[in-house]
């Protein structure tokens, strides 16, 4: 995304201090299988569970992105913080859309102004919530779900159909999610802890090789049936913020104009990067 002026001096500078005139292939070669992602020089390992698209738009890779996006696959690549800079409505969110969407990783996207605070990020202690705790384990248990059938039609796909009446008892309960009152998520409890049993003996049948293990399903279930009990309740809960949400769970995440944020939010996200730095190496 930068301008042509800022492409020269970079390259002017990398030869004054290394003495090697650099080459930059303005259209690098994008290559496509089920484990990776390369972009030129790049490489970038894709997950498991591939992300449906909304629109088939987002998977346009005009020639004139490549080598941005190339640049954006370096940074993930080297697990460097990526900055963009741009006019407005020049595709830097749909660069990184895209790089999502080819790896199959979650983005989260936060828009930042100078009115943003800290905890909007960090997260903030609120009263507790038993539809909103029921809803972030219905999403993580549909991560280990998705990533079961994934890897089930890696191993064959005949196996799936061997197992219909657990597909379709998950699509069910997808499809029946109310969480407008307590007493409508109640059926929701304990078919959500009856599909994470039979998960559990499936992936002990076919032997697949998930990266979870049974105590996370086990702490799930557990998860699940304390929330039935506390139904409710008056406490205080600590509920963490999309930044550290992402951070935990490995997602990625856009600041969206990060400019206009106050220096103490700009000042704990540098930090922030910093320690996921270290963590990484």
């Amino acid at each position: 995304m930068r301008t042509v002026d800022d492409r020269k001096e970079v390259l002017r500078v990398f030869k004054e201090v290394f003495e090697v005139t650099p080459f930059i292939n303005p259209y690098p070669r994008i290559q496509l299988n089920s484990h990776h992602l390369i972009v030129g020089n790049a490489t970038i390992k894709r997950n498991h569970v591939q992300l449906t698209m909304s629109s088939s738009k987002q998977l346009l890779m005009l020639p004139e992105i490549r080598q941005s996006l190339e640049a954006a696959a370096q940074c993930v690549e080297r697990q460097w913080l990526c900055i963009l800079t741009g006019p407005s409505c020049s595709g830097k969110t749909s660069l990184i859309r895209l790089l999502a969407n080819l790896t199959g990783n979650v983005l989260n996207e936060v828009n930042l102004s100078s009115a943003t605070d800290i905890s909007e990020l960090l997260g903030s202690f609120e009263q507790y919530d038993a539809l909103r705790n029921f809803s972030r384990v219905v999403a993580q248990f549909e991560c280990y779900v998705n990533e079961y059938i994934s890897l089930q039609l890696e191993t064959s796909n005949v196996a799936i159909f061997r197992e219909t009446d657990f597909y379709i008892r998950w699509m069910a309960f997808l499809s029946g999610l109310k969480f407008d009152s307590l007493s409508s998520a109640t059926n929701c409890f304990e078919n959500l802890c009856s599909l994470i049993g039979q998960l559990k003996l499936q992936i002990q049948k076919n032997s697949i090789p998930v990266s979870y293990s049974f105590h996370e399903l086990d702490l799930a279930m557990k998860t699940v049936l304390k929330m039935k009990a506390d139904a409710v309740s008056t406490k205080f809960e600590w509920v963490t913020g999309l930044l550290i949400k992402a951070i935990q769970q490995g997602e990625w995440i856009v600041l969206e104009n990060a400019n206009l944020c106050n220096p103490t939010v700009y000042n704990m996200m540098h930090i922030l990067n910093n320690i996921v730095q270290i963590h990484a190496f």
